[in-house]
Parts: C-alpha cells; sequence; structure tokens
C-alpha cells in the first residue's frame, strides 16, 4: 500500500514543502490517499472501515470512490468534485481523473467484464463517463462530457457521446518496447 502512495505522490509533483501546503488546502492527493487505506482495509475483509472512509471522501473531497474499485500506482485526481468510481473497476497505472467524472457498470455483461476496465497511462477530462463492461487500452485521452460505452483500442483520443476515435497518440516505436510514454 506504501508503495501505491509513494506512486501517487510522484504523480503528483510535489516537494515537501507542497505536500506540507495540501495538506491545509485539501488536495486531492489527500482523497487518493484515503481511497488507498479504504482499499487496503477492504481486500483485508476488514468489516465497515472501508465504508467509512469512502464516506469521509464524498463529505471532505465530493468524491466517491469505491474500496472495491482495483487502481493501479500513479493514480492522480485533477480535481475531486462530483468523481464516482464504482466498485469492480479495474483501471492500471497512471490514471487521471478530472471533475465529473464517472466510472462504473451499467448491470449488463460481455466476454465475463461488468465494470469498466482500463489500462495504464490513461486521462479522463471533466464530465466524461465511461459504463458498462467495457476495456479502454493503454495511453488513451477521453475527452471531456464525453460518454464510453463501447471499447477503445490503444494509444486514441476519444470524444463524443457517444464516444468515437478523433486522434491517435503516436508513441514512438522505440519507446513503445520498453514500456514507456511520452
Amino acid at each position: 500500500m506504501f508503495q501505491l502512495i509513494k506512486s501517487d505522490y510522484r504523480a503528483y509533483g510535489f516537494t515537501y514543502k507542497g505536500l506540507f501546503v495540501s495538506i491545509l488546502n485539501f488536495s486531492p492527493f489527500w482523497l487518493v490517499v484515503l481511497y488507498r487505506f479504504s482499499h487496503g482495509l477492504y481486500r483485508k475483509k476488514v468489516p465497515l472501515l472501508p465504508r467509512i472512509l469512502r464516506s469521509v471522501g464524498i463529505i471532505c473531497f465530493g468524491a466517491e470512490i469505491s474500496p472495491g474499485a482495483e487502481i493501479g500506482p500513479g493514480f492522480r485526481i485533477a480535481h475531486s468534485v462530483g468523481i464516482v468510481i464504482g466498485p469492480g473497476v479495474k483501471a492500471g497505472a497512471n490514471l487521471e481523473v478530472f471533475q465529473n467524472v464517472t466510472i462504473g457498470g451499467r448491470d449488463r455483461e460481455r466476454n465475463g467484464v461488468i465494470k469498466p476496465v482500463i489500462r495504464d497511462n490513461v486521462s479522463i477530462f471533466t464530465g466524461a463517463a465511461v459504463l458498462g463492461p467495457v476495456r479502454v487500452g493503454n495511453n488513451v485521452s477521453i475527452g471531456a462530457n464525453s460518454v464510453v460505452t463501447k471499447d477503445v483500442e490503444e494509444n486514441l483520443i476519444v470524444a463524443g457521446v457517444p464516444a468515437v476515435k478523433i486522434g491517435e497518440i503516436n508513441i514512438p516505436h522505440s519507446l513503445r518496447s520498453m514500456g514507456k510514454v511520452i
């Protein structure tokens, strides 16, 4: 758990002074830390406490991140208000979300998936929704106010209702093979 928090801290790019200031201004970083603790307790099957921590997130940050969601290292929230991430959501490394983003299921199953599965290096911008049994590939940018209800391939920019491809993210082949992104 502490390794994940350390990678989240690096994603925010704080200095030690910045970390101190972030305590005073309720930085969304602390919502990520709250989620990490609630998820850790949830995985250890500790009763009630994960739900209490989730409620603290709702009260203090205006965001609901289920302890049952699995989010990889480097999780970054730009603005916390209105974010909802449901139970069973799986996200890889370096997920970045902005305000009013919803990630959750639609009570439908497809290929054994009910909730969204999001790979690495994905940014989901203001007001977007990722709903249902969808898979979002690596290096994807989801535009503001978009609604994703179908799978999104790697290295794409999608936008609209429903979300469609509007561009590509070009990553040099040499970086792709090393697993690095720009």
